[in-house]
């Protein structure tokens, strides 16, 4: 009896630090079909890229709101994750079709709106969590 008692406590202490971070106050979630280029512009020097995401954010009282965010960024390489939206993880796999490694998405993550690039998530994160 008292081992199950102590698995159970060890096991209520120990899952809350290592869980993955959730939809808790001032986070955002990108939708990782919603990414739209305004600007690809390809020269012998580099890439130029502006391109816009839809993050869903929620705030502290809970409240959930959609948010476009804008990304500007150059780029003088491309290896495969450039000008992605702010919170998606890729894996990189190797691809028997390709016969190279290749980034594969594999899902999207809560991210801190205080920590976006996005200026338009910056600012509800400003309005919103403060």
């Amino acid at each position: 009896m008292k081992n199950r008692l102590f698995l159970l406590l060890a096991f209520a202490f120990i899952l809350p630090l290592g869980s993955p971070l959730k939809a808790e106050a001032c986070n955002c979630i990108a939708d990782p079909f919603s990414k739209k280029y305004l600007l690809y512009q390809k020269t012998w020097y580099g890439t130029k890229r502006k391109w816009t995401c839809v993050y869903t954010c929620q705030d502290s009282q809970q409240n959930r709101s959609e948010i476009i965010g804008t990304h500007e960024d150059w780029y003088m390489t491309d290896k495969g994750l450039e000008g992605i939206c702010e919170g998606l993880h890729y894996v990189n796999t190797y691809s028997t079709f390709k016969m190279d490694f290749v980034w594969v998405f594999e899902e999207a993550r809560w991210f801190s709106a205080s920590q976006s690039k996005a200026p338009e998530v910056a600012q509800w994160n400003k309005e919103r969590c403060r």
